[in-house]
């Protein structure tokens, strides 16, 4: 499929951020390296499109990162106080400077992965050099490459894009490729999220007897996101699956009643004073209600994956 004039041009200004962006990066002393955009396209050699750029830097080094950013003329899409550092976000939105409207996405680490640092480490030890308009970045290799596609079908909305890169990887990367992925998700802490995205395919079912991972082993949260449950389905799954009822109180409390700035950002009514943002908290607890046959019937599918 060859893609319209115009989105093969907007991948050209991407690619040309990206390279732009990591030289920002790299002048303030920060590494980074291309998670997806052109990288992903060449490594499963198809035309897939793609809407940002996705840089991934060492976890210790993000709030350099960050400083690079907004010296250079970046702006943080959210409010600050949702990336803090100590908070566990693994990738943070901003506005590239410029006269398109083009964005890139800060990461620190990925969706299902538990030790950040790992990662990066893990993937840019064996990271290649991609050559762009204007320069050139780092690119994860095969297997790191593996490793991300399946970690993607195991996101929300997995079954979508995510997966159709999954399917594409599948079919063109080798086993060792996918074994060595494997041990790379061990290493992160990631075999739960690389589980579930490989059982999002046959296919990918297929490797993960392979390689010895059966799908029931992973997180029952995640492979309701993988499979577009309801949001209320997949944190009451990913509450279920925390220890320790302080934390699990907690994670409860910020699912039905977040905090104002977050409320804010899918509410606009919420900006309109404290009782626009007392209304906004009415309509998320209405919307939980009326949810709650879907998010049963959910949550029952999740229990017999795992005990059927």
């Amino acid at each position: 499929m060859t893609a319209a004039p115009g989105l093969a041009l907007r991948c050209l200004a991407l690619d040309a951020l990206a390279v732009s962006t990591s030289d920002v990066l790299r002048r303030h002393g920060v590494d980074s390296m291309l998670l997806k955009g052109a990288g992903l396209a060449r490594r499963l050699d198809t035309d897939r499109l793609y809407a940002d750029v996705d840089l991934l830097v060492a976890p210790d080094t993000v709030t350099a990162a960050q400083d690079a950013l907004h010296a250079a003329g970046y702006r943080p899409k959210l409010p600050p106080d949702l990336h803090d550092v100590a908070t566990p976000w693994h990738e943070q939105p901003w506005y590239a400077p410029g006269p398109l409207p083009l964005s890139m996405e800060l990461h620190r680490g990925f969706a299902g992965v538990g030790d950040y640092d790992k990662l990066w480490r893990s993937l840019r030890a064996e990271a290649q050099h991609l050559d762009l308009p204007g320069g050139r970045v780092l690119v994860p290799d095969a297997a790191g490459t593996a490793l991300l596609a399946a970690l993607h079908a195991a996101s929300p909305a997995g079954f979508g894009k995510p997966a159709r890169d999954l399917a594409r990887a599948l079919a063109v990367l080798s086993p060792d490729a996918w074994e060595t992925a494997g041990r790379l998700a061990a290493v992160c802490n990631a075999v739960p999220a690389f589980t579930v995205g490989l059982g999002v395919l046959p296919a990918g079912v297929a490797v993960a007897a392979r390689l010895g991972l059966s799908s029931t082993h992973g997180p029952s949260s995640a492979w309701l996101a993988a499979r577009l449950s309801s949001s209320t389905a997949v944190g009451l799954a990913h509450l279920a699956e925390l220890s320790g009822p302080g934390h699990r109180l907690r994670i409860l409390a910020r699912l039905v009643l977040p905090l104002p700035v977050h409320i804010r950002q899918i509410d606009e009514g919420a900006y309109c004073g404290w009782r626009g943002l007392l209304w906004a908290y009415a309509r998320r607890i209405g919307r939980h209600v009326r949810r709650l046959p879907r998010v049963l019937r959910e949550l029952r599918t999740a229990r017999r994956r795992h005990h059927g």
